[in-house]
């Protein structure tokens, strides 16, 4: 969810020759393992690892958040919660508070999933290869000016796929 929806990223479908893991938390708890070490089975196997190593970080600086949105720090199993990670695998973090700051220090990254979630919504379509021009200059200008929602929006409504049905070059 993260991947997709925060930074427009997600990840591939897994390999149809993947057994499915277990996602029962109360389930795995009762196995004496942490969601960490279940996953870990991942980091082994080449199919599944270059995909994990993405999107295992970003779940793991939620994990102090249960199903429901309550803050814990162990598992029901007593067992501790451990929520650092690697984000983009270069920022280090080692709670919720420090993958705040890491994505924070990339804001150009979460401003184009922004963008490109917004033109997608008010094109009413899913954004094309042709539309890569107009998300980057939307980009360029809203972190010019320091990311402010209004930028996006006057941007958005000023781009040529929003002005024009088929859409053109957008050096014009």
């Amino acid at each position: 969810w993260v991947a997709t929806t925060i930074f427009n990223d997600p990840p591939p479908p897994p390999p149809d020759v993947v057994p499915e893991i277990e996602a029962d938390d109360a389930i795995i708890e009762a196995k004496g393992l942490t969601i960490r070490e279940r996953l870990k089975q991942h980091a082994t196997d080449q199919t599944c690892a270059s995909c994990h190593a993405r999107i295992d970080p970003l779940g793991f600086a939620l994990e102090s958040f249960d199903p429901i949105g309550r803050w814990r720090e162990k598992y029901t199993s007593g067992l501790p919660i451990d929520s650092s990670g690697k984000l983009f695998g270069e920022a280090e973090f080692k709670d919720i508070e420090a993958f705040k700051d890491a994505i924070l220090e990339r804001p150009e990254k979460f401003m184009r999933a922004f963008s490109e979630h917004l033109l997608s919504y008010a094109l009413g379509r899913e954004l094309k290869i042709t539309d890569k021009p107009s998300i980057d200059k939307i980009t360029r200008r809203v972190m010019a000016d320091h990311g402010r929602f209004s930028t996006v929006v006057v941007e958005i409504a000023k781009s040529i796929p929003f002005r024009h049905k088929t859409g053109q070059n957008e050096s014009k």
